[in-house]
């Protein structure tokens, strides 16, 4: 499945730093799943296709039904900067995001642009502004024509993690839909996320809240995230497993609210050390 798609181009401006011709490439496969087991039957979901310095440069999604690789992404850097991230559906250029920056800080980023033709529309321009720790506390969008769509406000807790966010504007909405959102956080000694409640208010009036207990293993890597109802029940519950010897994620096992598998992913990580990409090494 992995040779299926490596034809798509490794795409970079890239400057000052150059890769040298070795790829590392992430397959996710899901397995079928019959009477809560796991078989030995998988396909691809998706692929990421890395060069020597760690940059992702493409990364795609397989239809379920067909295994065909219609949905992508193509990543454009300058030298370690991302500068632009083209999506694609259906083989078709959906949208184009620019990113800009003030030396390594991303401020007028996400300069949104939709297919118009042979060339593309500027739609929407996200300008950022930073607390003292870096951390983005507002985010502005605006059309092209320079009236403000939305604003986004957050505040973040010590550790870092969003803990408020507000957004006002009724001529657009983020991305993730969300219009409020209000986490409670707890952590242990060791400054991990081990406790989150977390309330939502989304775009169209709908209210989602949910409880997430998080556990990990003795290199801080995340092993369980068990998600609760408001009466403390278990709604889902997802583990991770991890290599021992790497320290990568290797698989991750979804259950439901009775304990049942419904979905097991592995992950396989390849090496290509050819220019046609064509000569495999899996890196176990």
């Amino acid at each position: 499945m992995a040779l299926l798609i490596l034809h798509l181009p490794l795409l970079s401006y890239s400057q000052g730093i150059r890769p040298s011709n070795i790829y590392r490439v992430t397959v996710t496969s899901r397995y079928v799943i019959e009477n809560g087991e796991r078989t030995s039957q998988f396909n691809a979901v998706s692929q990421e296709i890395y060069d020597s310095l760690g940059r992702l440069h493409t990364d795609i999604d397989f239809d379920r039904e067909t295994s065909y690789p219609g949905n992508y992404r193509w990543h454009f850097y300058d030298s370690m900067l991302l500068v632009r991230t083209e999506y694609y559906i259906d083989e078709k250029l959906d949208r184009r995001v620019v990113y800009e920056y003030n030396k390594d800080t991303l401020v007028s980023g996400k300069l949104h642009y939709s297919p118009r033709g042979e060339d593309t529309l500027l739609v929407k321009v996200m300008n950022y502004s930073y607390n003292p720790e870096g951390l983005p506390e507002r985010i502005e969008a605006l059309n092209s024509s320079g009236r403000r769509l939305f604003r986004v406000r957050s505040s973040f807790d010590e550790t870092g993690i969003e803990i408020r966010r507000m957004v006002s504007g009724r001529r657009g909405d983020p991305d993730d839909r969300i219009r409020r959102l209000d986490r409670e956080a707890e952590y242990d000694s060791l400054g991990l996320l081990v406790y989150e409640k977390v309330k939502l208010r989304m775009s169209d009036r709908s209210r989602n809240e949910y409880t997430r207990r998080y556990q990990y293993d003795d290199r801080g890597n995340i092993i369980e995230m068990l998600e609760l109802d408001q009466d403390g029940d278990q709604v889902s519950r997802i583990e991770y497993g991890w290599q021992q010897d790497r320290n990568r994620l290797a698989q991750i096992r979804y259950y439901d609210a009775e304990g049942n598998l419904e979905k097991f992913m592995a992950k396989r990580y390849e090496i290509y050390r050819t220019t046609d990409r064509r000569q495999r090494v899996i890196d176990y």
